[in-house]
């Protein structure tokens, strides 16, 4: 039981990857606090994790609202001694299309919701995780954080965000004892491809295609980044921080690539390729 008796919050819990994380938490013992602005659907969650023992809870709230955040992190402080782990999966793909034709308002609100949501989740919860033995948060990005997804600009620009807030906590974190890392949880069949099928044109013909025959095949099941998603949360992965892997791709079982994760800084990060830190480049 890699979670047992731990708190665990996890946002966008109400479907999807976050549904996915919260079944695999709670089968480690984890207690859980499930965050969605969809009520009806963590109920349903809630039903679905019982019986681990644990007490779970719920709290509806826009992680896209720094006002909202901070109300709840006021409530979890009075009635928690401490939050072992934040996972951070609410997300939405905002508008799709080139960047001269998409809605200024609907790209602001997906900038909102995903990296700043993020940000608020972490800015807000943090004297709670600081008062754990050890904290550990998992915000997801993938979405084009490892390279252009055109097209998709809104969406990819918050997930690369992502994955340098989470890089620049860690090393601010260090001290604190608390690991930050970023999942890559792969083409994942959810609600959020919908929008690239009723898209159509917009989304491009090589993704929209890509994205026709992964739901024609299942994609990639959300159990693979559920699983690692626990790996981070649990012990077994103290000192691992600052990374950004790939939940089907990389190797993140295997001891030796865990080495390599914890003892090369550049690796598993956001870097340029041609030289190194530009090294060698000059004019």
């Amino acid at each position: 039981m890699l979670l047992e008796r731990k708190n665990i919050l996890i946002t966008g819990a109400s479907m999807g990857i976050g549904l996915a994380v919260a079944k695999a938490c709670a089968a480690q013992g984890a207690s859980l606090i499930l965050v969605s602005r969809h009520e009806a659907d963590l109920e349903k969650v809630i039903e679905a994790v019982r019986g681990n023992g644990q007490a779970h809870t719920y709290r509806c709230v826009d992680v896209g609202r720094a006002d909202a955040v901070e109300k709840m992190a006021a409530s979890l402080t009075e009635r928690l001694e401490s939050l072992d782990g934040v996972v951070n999966c609410a997300g939405v793909y905002g508008p799709i299309g080139a960047t001269d034709s998409v809605d200024v308002g609907e790209f602001a609100t997906a900038i909102q919701i995903n990296l700043l949501g993020t940000f608020y989740v972490c800015h807000y919860l943090l004297p709670l995780l600081k008062r754990a033995s050890r904290g550990k948060i998992v915000n997801y990005s993938g979405g084009g954080a490892a390279g252009p997804f055109p097209n998709y600009s809104a969406y990819s620009v918050s997930k690369v965000g992502i994955v340098r807030l989470t890089e620049n906590m860690a090393l601010e974190l260090k001290a604190d004892g608390i690991d930050v890392n970023s999942v890559a949880p792969g083409f994942v069949v959810t609600r959020l491809h919908e929008q690239t099928l009723e898209a159509g044109a917009k989304a491009g013909k090589v993704f929209l295609q890509k994205t026709k025959e992964q739901i024609a095949s299942g994609g990639v099941s959300a159990d693979i980044a559920a699983k690692l998603t626990v790996f981070l949360l649990s012990r077994e992965s103290d000192g691992i921080t600052g990374k950004f892997i790939s939940a089907p791709w990389d190797p993140w079982e295997d001891k030796a690539f865990q080495d390599r994760l914890r003892k090369e800084p550049d690796f598993a990060a956001l870097r340029r390729i041609d030289g190194r830190q530009f090294v060698g480049t000059k004019p």
